[in-house]
């Protein structure tokens, strides 16, 4: 079990940036362990307003709650303030560009269903590295000047493929297009519990992927159940405690398989849960 608070981590800029534009800053909340198929990277990311990526996919699942500002994820969707993207691993999307206006999201990145596991940015940073020897990444591309390989190739898979030294494989396409899901638009249920309830926002892909947001009402609890995979955690409102560490809007926190968080409130807590999909049980694809 981990708690951190965005409130106490400094901005930084992305160094494994390969997608067009410069002015893209992040707050690491929590990561996964590499080389697993349920690694993930939790964080905050600010968009001054030029990042852009052409239209592509990739081996891994993405959530982005759009917390300020607005989202186009291609030239016929757009992720509004306050609702949630997800991304599935080999759907395509974009091509987008945030158009010179600034956003903020939460953004957690991770292993998807086909247990292909999550390049975490450390991996993809020293791989970013090793390519700029032989080219440069401009527009979304790896632009290839020397050195065996395409002459140009999206920058994430050239990334990934220096990474792991060799062909990646997109798993094929579960959803048509990402799923874009307006959490103000679905009723709160009672849990049983006073003082708390809950909105299910959905269950995806066969490893059951869930989202849901949790309210705590001052001066009552809330024990998250023991789960088979990776739970994160994020508050969008209020305060309190979680396990007795404290919390407030913006917190992160994230329990292993089996564990439990005990959240208690001291003014109305919101908090949006993500249990990641179970894949301990599925084979690492880039490991075969």
């Amino acid at each position: 079990m981990r708690v951190t608070n965005a409130s106490r981590i400094k901005w930084h800029h992305n160094k494994a940036h390969i997608r067009a534009g410069g002015g893209l800053k992040l707050k690491s909340l929590l990561k996964g362990r590499s080389d697993t198929p349920e690694n993930y990277m939790f964080s905050l990311s600010h968009s001054a307003g030029d990042y852009g990526s052409p239209r592509h996919r990739h081996n891994f699942d993405q959530i982005r709650f759009v917390l300020d500002g607005e989202m186009r994820i291609s030239p016929n969707q757009v992720v509004r303030e306050g609702q949630i993207g997800y991304f599935p691993e080999g759907t395509t999307y974009g091509p987008y560009d945030d158009g010179g206006k600034e956003r903020t999201i939460m953004i957690v990145q991770f292993g998807g269903a086909s247990g292909y596991g999550y390049m975490d940015m450390d991996q993809a940073t020293a791989a970013k590295q090793s390519l700029q020897k032989e080219g440069k990444f401009a527009d979304g591309f790896f632009h290839r000047s020397s050195g065996k390989g395409p002459r140009k190739l999206d920058a994430y898979r050239a990334v990934w493929e220096r990474c792991f030294g060799r062909r990646m494989e997109l798993p094929k396409p579960r959803y048509e297009k990402p799923v874009i899901v307006d959490p103000k638009n679905f009723g709160w249920q009672s849990t049983g519990r006073r003082g708390v309830s809950r909105k299910s926002l959905g269950i995806f892909t066969e490893r059951q992927t869930r989202l849901e947001m949790i309210r705590i009402e001052a001066g009552h609890k809330w024990t998250s159940p023991s789960e088979r995979a990776v739970s994160l955690f994020f508050v969008l409102d209020g305060a309190g405690t979680a396990n007795g560490k404290k919390i407030g809007r913006y917190s992160a926190a994230e329990t292993e398989a089996g564990e439990r968080l005990t959240f208690e409130a001291s003014k109305n807590l919101t908090v949006f849960c993500l249990v990641m999909p179970m894949v301990h049980t599925a084979a690492l694809k880039q490991a075969a």
